[in-house]
């Protein structure tokens, strides 16, 4: 008898056309049957009969929709345990090859009309030849914010909202500027990037600064700090109000400082590309929060 075997796990976000999903896909050696348990934020899938070739762990997704995937083995089967931060509608379908893909699409239709209509303004911070810090080797905060910005700026573009950068290029420009591009575009939320530098190289970890004058914006700025931290893996650096983005009236705005340039450890983290993804999915994250947080409320 024929025994499958579970080889892999993985996940990710496709927008289709109107119709974005989460899929999350078990590569096996050859089809197994399937049985499933639904609860209101978990899906539970077995594998009958299968077995598992590959480790047994808690993999985190937290895409938004994902939080997080248990693979485990039993004696009937290998289980996959989903779970979800809101209900979804689900789908299985099967993909035959080498290898075998069983293929689970949840629909993010709830996060798409969370964002409709939203309008976005994100500050890449400093610019020309204001360099920001400078990282021990030879990184400059001008360039990472720019990546910053534009990688969530990237996530941002196929969900129904607008969003506008300060800046494009590599120019200077004043605090007042990128304040009046917000206000001119009635921005729903303001979000400037910057790091923070510090002639101590031991320091290290994220930080999110706030508008005192925008209502709940210190709840919005601990959930941003919490599910950076989720994504990147870094110490935290806590969150403090930010005078200068008082300026915005009750807008609300953030600082976001995911890691310190100064620190070695933390500069070579800011050259590998995956972090300013992981970035950004962790302000939407914080942000999905804050919205179903006014939700509630209401």
């Amino acid at each position: 008898m024929n025994i499958s075997r579970i080889t892999n796990i993985w996940s990710k976000v496709y927008y289709n056309p109107n119709r974005p999903i989460s899929r999350v896909v078990i590569e096996s050696t050859i089809p197994f049957q399937p049985e499933v348990k639904e609860e209101p934020l978990e899906l539970t899938i077995l594998a009958q009969g299968a077995r598992a070739n590959m480790f047994c762990e808690t993999i985190e997704v937290y895409d938004g929709l994902i939080e997080w995937i248990r693979v485990s083995e039993h004696p009937q089967g290998v289980s996959f345990e989903i779970k979800t931060r809101y209900p979804s509608p689900w789908q299985i379908t099967a993909e035959p090859g080498i290898p075998h893909r069983t293929i689970i699409n949840f629909s993010r239709d709830y996060l798409f009309h969370l964002f409709a209509s939203k309008v976005f303004v994100i500050d890449p911070g400093h610019g020309g030849d204001d360099t920001g810090g400078k990282g021990p080797v030879d990184m400059l905060e001008k360039n990472v914010t720019m990546s910053m910005a534009t990688a969530l700026q990237e996530m941002l573009k196929p969900l129904p909202c607008k969003t506008y950068l300060t800046r494009t290029g590599d120019y200077s420009l004043s605090q007042w500027a990128r304040f009046n591009l917000a206000l001119k575009k009635n921005a729903g939320i303001f979000i400037s990037f910057h790091t923070f530098y510090s002639t101590d190289t031991s320091v290290e970890g994220t930080a999110v600064k706030y508008n005192p004058r925008a209502p709940s914006c210190e709840h919005l700025a601990r959930f941003t700090l919490e599910e950076i931290i989720r994504k990147i893996k870094r110490s935290s650096r806590g969150i403090e109000p930010d005078p200068q983005l008082c300026h915005l009236g009750t807008m609300p705005a953030l600082t976001v400082e995911p890691v310190v340039i100064s620190n070695w450890v933390e500069e070579g983290l800011l050259r590998n590309p995956t972090l300013y993804k992981k970035i950004a999915q962790g302000i939407i994250n914080g942000l999905i929060r804050f919205w179903e947080e006014e939700k509630r409320e209401k």
